[in-house]
């Protein structure tokens, strides 16, 4: 298995909040995790660093169940909150924050916010999150279309973060893996512009570091409207093929 991570500023943006993680852990199996922090000034880079920092403590090398995963979150969404609560400069901090732990045959996903985790396979791409926001939660309830959800004004408006509450709920998923899939996390700086068929169709042609390059330049080609960040794990289908971590 291969890694690749990459996150870019966008064009107008003034800072980078977004942040991402990818380290191996046992059983052959890797966490990775991307987060999008939202608050003004530092708060909204410190709280996506601060998650990711948390959980990494947390989940350490052994991962047996999806609940240890949750439970790096929450412990993440305490502490991201309790800093926020202390400290005025940080009032009203959060993150999104969407994590896997990927073996040869399983993926474990925790999930909050609108960062999203697809499962590539052949010609197929498949949302394994759901976006906590508002457009989302209007899109679940079927009063707008998926391609209504896309331009709603309210799209950016989430309705579950990291941070803001001492408390949150955070979903969970379990599922058997294979070497034919890809995995891939990214935060909505790509998908806001870059829609899923879309980024099927570059999973078609590129692999590796080149298919992360191709998908962060498609956003940054549509005005980089917002820092950008992503995570690709694969099998490396041959010798020679790609590069990572």
């Amino acid at each position: 298995m291969r890694t690749y991570g990459r996150s870019d500023q966008g064009l107008v943006r003034s800072e980078n909040q977004d942040d991402f993680l990818i380290r191996p852990v046992e059983a052959q199996g890797y966490l990775l995790a991307v987060a999008d922090g939202i608050g003004g000034g530092p708060a909204g880079s410190r709280a996506s660093h601060m998650a990711l920092t948390a959980m990494d403590d947390a989940v350490g090398l052994k991962v047996s169940d999806v609940s240890r995963l949750a439970s790096a979150l929450s412990l993440a969404n305490r502490r991201i909150f309790e800093l926020g609560k202390d400290e005025p400069r940080f009032e009203g901090m959060g993150t999104t924050l969407t994590a896997a732990v990927l073996f040869p045959h399983r993926l474990l996903v925790s999930h909050v916010g609108d960062s999203r985790a697809y499962r590539i396979r052949h010609d197929q791409i498949i949302r394994l999150t759901m976006d906590h926001s508002v457009a989302g939660e209007m899109e679940r309830a079927g009063t707008i279309t998926p391609e209504e959800a896309r331009n709603h004004p309210k799209k950016h408006v989430l309705t579950r973060a990291l941070g803001p509450f001492d408390h949150v709920r955070i979903d969970m998923a379990d599922m058997p893996w294979s070497s034919e899939d890809r995995l891939l996390l990214c935060t909505d700086g790509l998908t806001s512009v870059v829609f899923d068929d879309e980024i099927l169709r570059y999973a078609e042609r590129y692999r590796g570091q080149e298919l992360v390059d191709k998908l962060v330049n498609a956003a940054l080609d549509r005005g980089g409207p917002d820092n950008v960040t992503l995570v690709l794990a694969e099998v490396v289908q041959h010798s020679g093929e790609g590069h990572g971590r």
